[in-house]
């Protein structure tokens, strides 16, 4: 899609995650949450299931054309659907019953494989980031929008952001092969998705995910990542893929400030596909 069809569509979405927001926040402020364990062992609240009709009818509005993946879906049958919206109505139902209120609502455009536009909403943080790679990327908290971009790696510190809800014995490995290389060493716990835009606003050098995720859960953020100047990569170094196939999980991955820097060489040594 052209760059200026793009930036058109990302003040549709920004309005369509505000909405859905909304209500995803009427059910975390009063409590009734309607919680529930799905057949995959993950939870589900009403907000969830509220967000995703939000989203799906206006997306179906919005351009007919496009099929919606959501992650509530009942179905997920795969379709060869070279453009579609691939969306995450409430990432971070962990943090959403925890009442820590680092949950997000995420819409990502994808484009032959790639997400080409993507945003993240926080509502109970009352911040929205969203990206274009190759355009750029904002945020925006209490209606003022920043461009946000990443700076080169410092040679001394490094600032590694990683779950509040859940954090594996990989991810300790990965610290402690981290502080082989840096002096300082500083931990950003983050919830859902905001942990690849807290690299993308550059109060994160690093994010490793050592850990089973879905494409819904980082095809928004990899775009307002990869918009800010990040890169996101699996753990040899290549490029996520997007399909509409909602049995696919993405591999172990990292998304990191700087692409220049030999992240690479640090996340091998650890050994892990």
């Amino acid at each position: 899609m052209k760059e200026s069809e793009l930036i058109t569509l990302s003040k549709e979405i920004l309005t369509i995650c505000e909405e859905a927001g909304k209500a995803v926040m009427d059910i975390y402020q009063t409590g009734n949450d309607g919680f529930e364990i799905k057949n995959d062992g993950s939870p589900v609240t009403l907000a969830d299931l509220n967000s995703h009709k939000i989203i799906l009818e206006r997306l179906s509005s919005l351009n007919p054309l496009f099929p919606v993946l959501s992650e509530e879906d009942t179905k997920k049958e795969q379709v060869d659907a070279p453009i579609f919206w691939l969306v995450d109505p409430l990432d971070g139902t962990k943090e959403f019953i925890n009442r820590n209120g680092e949950f997000t609502v995420n819409v990502a455009l994808i484009e032959d494989g790639n997400p080409v536009l993507g945003v993240v909403s926080a509502p109970a943080a009352k911040e929205v980031f969203y990206g274009i790679p190759g355009f750029g990327s904002f945020k925006i908290t209490q209606g003022n929008e920043t461009r946000i971009n990443t700076t080169k790696q410092d040679k001394n510190s490094c600032r590694i952001t990683l779950s509040k809800s859940h954090q594996s014995q990989a991810d300790e490995d990965f610290i402690t092969e981290t502080k082989k290389y840096f002096t300082n060493v500083e931990i950003v716990p983050a919830g859902s998705s905001l942990k690849l835009c807290r690299v993308a606003e550059n109060s994160a050098d690093i994010y490793c995910r050592l850990g089973p995720t879905f494409q819904w859960d980082i095809a928004a953020g990899q775009a307002v990542a990869e918009g800010s100047g990040a890169t996101v990569k699996d753990l040899r170094g290549e490029s996520l893929s997007y399909e509409f196939n909602g049995e696919i999980k993405n591999p172990y991955f990292y998304c990191a400030g700087d692409p220049n820097y030999h992240w690479q060489e640090i996340v091998e040594t650890l050994g892990l596909d």
